[in-house]
């Protein structure tokens, strides 16, 4: 074996061990990962049973109609607890590299963002649980925990980063993270943007009896909220002219989602070089005393010395 070849295969095996030893690192791996399969797959399930257009749908869209809604409320449940999990260990490792009294400003700010992350979780658990179609008001409030304390818990998260740099990360992750987040706020904007005005023409339009004369108001509200079926989507595109703001839209959404993805697989490897003991204190064998032994130990008073 020469020389390059010693030294190919010493890089091979470095990087190997890296990526093989993930500590930690694996919840962001798996909030990712199983992030992308519940979309991907409530999706696929939704447009093969012709419940949404196989074009650009919204994400609540493919998790609405059962069976996809089943897999998409258990799977996105199971992501916002690796979700709440990510957040802790993020707000832990914080916390441990920096006690310095001029850190206090940098422990408040992580703090504050620790409870946006799981507010984060807590958003993504209700989209989970109520669906579009049944409870439209929580449904959307849940949407908005998510991806709006999502972008400012982001922010948080890259100002912190670049107050740590160049101690425990570099600033080509700094720049990443906020690159990142600039992304994620033009397609949050963006989505807004489109989705307000396409609501307000559907509005319009059925104002001026451009639907079919059966469509009610219910109906009306299905169309601005929830399209139920891709034939249906045509008919009201038809009528009000709106396939080009309902594809800004949804698509604007479905990047915003891919930009949260990549934003916590930024934590990988600071995570890899972190791992984390529960430590369980033993007092006293309580459960094997006698219940009047016990009695008179739990009255003890403790008298300072």
């Amino acid at each position: 074996m020469n020389y390059m070849e010693e030294v190919q295969m010493g890089c091979c095996g470095w990087l190997w061990n890296s990526w093989l030893c993930l500590g930690l690192g694996i919840l962001p791996i798996s909030v990712g990962i199983l992030t992308a399969a519940t979309f991907a797959i409530s999706y696929s399930i939704a447009v093969v049973l012709k419940h949404v257009a196989a074009g650009f749908p919204y994400i609540s869209d493919t998790g609405t109609e059962p069976p996809e809604s089943c897999i998409f409320g258990q799977l996105l449940n199971i992501t916002a607890m690796l979700v709440a999990a990510t957040v802790y260990v993020r707000y832990k490792q914080v916390l441990e590299y920096n006690h310095r009294p001029e850190d206090s400003g940098l422990l408040l700010l992580n703090k504050f963002s620790a409870w946006l992350g799981m507010f984060i979780a807590l958003g993504m658990s209700l989209v989970a649980n109520f669906q579009e179609s049944s409870v439209i008001i929580v449904h959307v409030v849940g949407a908005f925990m998510c991806f709006g304390c999502g972008i400012i818990y982001g922010f948080l998260q890259t100002a912190m980063s670049y107050k740590m740099y160049p101690h425990q990360n570099s600033l080509a992750v700094c720049r990443v993270r906020l690159i990142i987040l600039v992304f994620a706020t033009l397609c949050f904007i963006t989505s807004i943007l489109h989705k307000v005005p396409l609501s307000l023409q559907i509005l319009v339009s059925f104002l001026r009896k451009d639907f079919p004369r059966k469509t009610n108001l219910a109906q009306l509200c299905d169309i601005i909220f929830y399209y139920p079926t891709a034939i249906f989507l045509v008919k009201c595109f038809a009528c009000v002219q709106g396939f080009v703001p309902h594809v800004v839209s949804t698509a604007a959404e479905w990047g915003m989602s891919i930009c949260f993805i990549l934003f916590f697989f930024t934590y990988i490897r600071e995570f890899q070089k972190i791992t984390m003991e529960a430590q369980i204190r033993l007092f006293t064998d309580v459960l094997s005393l006698p219940c009047d032994l016990e009695r008179s130990i739990g009255s003890e008073e403790v008298i300072p010395t």
